[in-house]
């Protein structure tokens, strides 16, 4: 396996082939990144409509698609049909096919396992900084210059956080619920991680929310949470995200495995169940009193834990005991904050948490056929 920084994208990896341009294969924690000046005149698709603030935002009341958004600082609502569904396009810049906004109630995938996937890049903690979140989404070719899919059969990977800080977690959402319905037509996948502030949101913990969310809560007369209930659209396909995915020999957590999970046996599958139907939904005052819930979702469970990057103790032994309990060889995480990726424990744990919340920089993990590598980007100061 080689873990190594990447400047280009895509069809820099045959570049790597054949002329060993590979800037090294050390761990990132020893090395200085090579930053790279981005696109000038950069443009992630803004609101076509210039007077909108937020939305859309799709519900389902008493049989019928409500679509809402905030325009010149007033509620617009109406009820979504065949005749108007152009609307989404023309005032916010993206296009959804009917078909996929229709509500449905599919079966659950508790266990969340994918062979054979020779293309993956995984991304994390976004936290609303949808312009740096397309970037290096374009960078690295997952897609155009209109934000649709060209990433083919590869796998796309958010590990979790697209919530809470910045001002366009909104944008960021609707761009992956869009791609990753383009990504099944094209034989790829998008997965998307439960990470902490998926859970804080949906019960009802509003630390982090931006402002600019709170204030659209409170013209549409709902909480925060409420936007994202399962009567509207994003509501519905965010509450069934998992919190654990295996691909390859890969296991990818928003923050990681700790000892004690192990200690308890509980296997990626039944983890992805308990959070599904005992925790997402909950608050904590409602998890608190039942020891199980209460250990999953605290510092040593798999959306809060920070030992990787924090705990002296910890060491590779202890590591390859959690690897070999999920029968994996490497463990991606964000959620602890870095300048950059970074690989630890002999490549054998990945932190993909960049800082991209800060919305400077970014980075993203690349495997391709067993290597791994990290690509970087740099913003401009008039991105």
């Amino acid at each position: 396996m080689k873990f190594s920084l990447i400047k280009r994208n895509w069809i820099f990896l045959l570049t790597v082939l054949l002329c060993c341009v590979v800037v090294s294969c050390v761990n990132t924690e020893q090395e200085q990144v090579n930053y790279r000046e981005g696109l000038t005149n950069f443009n992630a698709n803004e609101y076509p409509n210039e007077n909108i603030t937020d939305g859309p935002y799709i519900f389902y009341e008493n049989d019928e698609t409500i679509l809402k958004w905030i325009e010149a600082n007033h509620v617009i609502s109406k009820k979504l049909t065949d005749k108007n569904f152009h609307e989404i396009k023309d005032n916010f810049g993206f296009e959804l096919k009917p078909e996929w906004i229709s509500q449905k109630n599919e079966p659950i995938d508790y266990k969340q396992e994918f062979k054979d996937v020779d293309r993956i890049l995984a991304i994390s903690d976004i936290h609303g900084q949808y312009k740096l979140f397309v970037k290096l989404l374009r960078e690295y070719n997952v897609i155009d210059e209109e934000n649709n899919w060209i990433f083919e059969d590869g796998h796309l990977m958010i590990v979790g956080d697209i919530f809470d800080r910045g001002p366009q977690v909104n944008e960021a959402l609707w761009l992956v619920f869009k791609l990753s319905h383009q990504a099944l037509e094209s034989g790829g996948r998008l997965h998307y991680l439960m990470g902490n502030h998926e859970e804080m949101v949906i019960n009802k913990d509003h630390r982090y929310v931006n402002e600019k969310y709170l204030k659209t809560a409170e013209k549409l007369n709902l909480s925060y949470e409420q936007l994202y209930a399962k009567n509207t659209l994003i509501g519905n396909w965010l509450y069934i995200k998992p919190i654990m995915i295996q691909i390859n020999d890969i296991l990818f957590v928003h923050a990681g495995i700790s000892p004690k999970v192990v200690e308890k046996g509980y296997s990626a599958e039944e983890i992805n169940r308990i959070f599904a139907e005992e925790i997402i939904g909950k608050t904590k005052q409602e998890t608190e009193q039942d020891s199980v819930l209460s250990f999953l979702r605290g510092s040593d469970g798999p959306i809060w834990y920070r030992g990787y990057f924090r705990d002296a103790n910890l060491d590779q032994v202890q590591v390859n005991e959690i690897l070999k309990h999920f029968n994996m060889n490497h463990i991606v995480v964000g959620h602890t904050s870095q300048k950059s990726i970074v690989s630890l424990f002999q490549n054998r744990i990945f932190g993909v948490d960049s800082s991209i919340k800060n919305g400077k920089y970014g980075e993203v993990l690349i495997y391709d056929k067993g290597d791994f590598f990290r690509g970087t980007i740099k913003m401009t100061p008039d991105f």
